[in-house]
């Protein structure tokens, strides 16, 4: 790309942070609290999935959008809204520019209906292996960061295979942009329904659909999200023995691992109308799996171990200890 041509790619990712409040932040610099020690970003069900059926519409090109919501007082990211391209978002093979137009629209209405704030944007290196910010993305957003005073903003970069996507949130600060965990609320955002019946004439929606957990066909090779740990030598070893395990300290129910649309691995435990799911999330093992309880598909109970630590030799005892206290 030409020096120009960047320059104007630059400005205009700027002018899209601030597109929405510019007046607020230019004005009335707002004193920003101390971000959490375990940074982690709040995202709803919905959204993360929204955010990926958008990635799998263009798996082989960029596209972006934003995340609208509001920070805790302890300085946590919490995403209610998330947005795909617009109608005239450019889309190339290295960077995206979402449609200034559409950003505009439903920006100011996710803000006069819900009172819902841009926080953070989103954007996808498809299947270029980039799971990161790239240097640029992150001289960018923090430049931006300094130039209007926001103190921090979300960043979430996303990566596909042919069938499935990942979402990984990073904050920057105006400095640098750090990793940052999810903390998956599983429901829809309680805004999702209104805004999408409210602002039915403005929303470009992805074509793509969520896909739900599925079980894996025979001699299918499963499609495990990118540094996925059953990727690893050895993985499915363990995996099976925490299957086994399962089995025997459930009493003999039915236990089946499923695939979602994340790449991820879950155990379904029991079925018809009351089940659990156990949930292995990208991260794992540094990250505690997550027991979810359904009756009559309803989510009814959602936990993960208040402490969890797990080396890959000792993923199973620390697994034991998790399933042993679950209730």
């Amino acid at each position: 790309m030409k020096a120009t041509n960047q320059h104007m790619v630059n400005a205009r990712r700027r002018r899209l942070v601030m597109i929405i409040e510019r007046g607020t932040h230019r004005d009335a610099p707002v004193a920003r609290p101390a971000v959490r020690a375990d940074r982690t970003a709040v995202i709803f069900r919905s959204e993360l999935d929204y955010i990926r059926r958008c990635i799998l519409d263009r798996s082989d090109i960029e596209t972006g959008g934003q995340l609208f919501g509001y920070w805790t007082e302890d300085g946590t990211p919490v995403v209610l809204y998330a947005i795909g391209p617009g109608p005239r978002a450019n889309h190339q093979q290295a960077f995206f520019n979402q449609d200034v137009d559409y950003l505009v629209t439903v920006g100011r209405a996710l803000k006069s209906r819900y009172g819902l704030h841009h926080i953070g944007e989103w954007h996808s290196h498809h299947r270029l292996g980039l799971a990161r910010p790239s240097g640029h993305d992150a001289r960018t957003m923090n430049s931006t960061i300094r130039e209007k005073n926001l103190g921090r903003f979300l960043l979430c970069i996303g990566n596909c295979t042919a069938a499935t996507a990942t979402v990984g949130a990073f904050l920057c600060d105006g400095s640098s942009c750090a990793d940052m965990g999810w903390s998956v609320v599983e429901a829809e955002s309680p805004v999702r329904p209104f805004a999408d019946s409210q602002m039915d004439g403005i929303l470009v929606h992805p074509s793509s659909r969520p896909s739900a957990p599925r079980r894996q066909e025979a001699g299918e090779r499963p499609d495990y999200a990118p540094g996925y740990w059953l990727r690893e030598k050895g993985s499915a070893a363990v995996l099976n023995d925490i299957i086994a395990y399962v089995r025997a300290s459930s009493g003999g129910k039915d236990v089946r691992p499923l695939l979602n649309g994340s790449g991820e691995v879950v155990l379904r435990v029991g079925s018809g109308r009351v089940y659990e799911d156990i949930l292995f999330p990208a991260g794992f093992p540094a990250r505690a799996p997550e027991l979810l309880k359904y009756t009559d598909g309803t989510l009814v109970v959602r936990r993960r171990p208040s402490v969890w630590s797990a080396t890959k030799e000792g993923i199973l005892p620390a697994f034991k200890s998790f399933y042993e206290n679950r209730i």
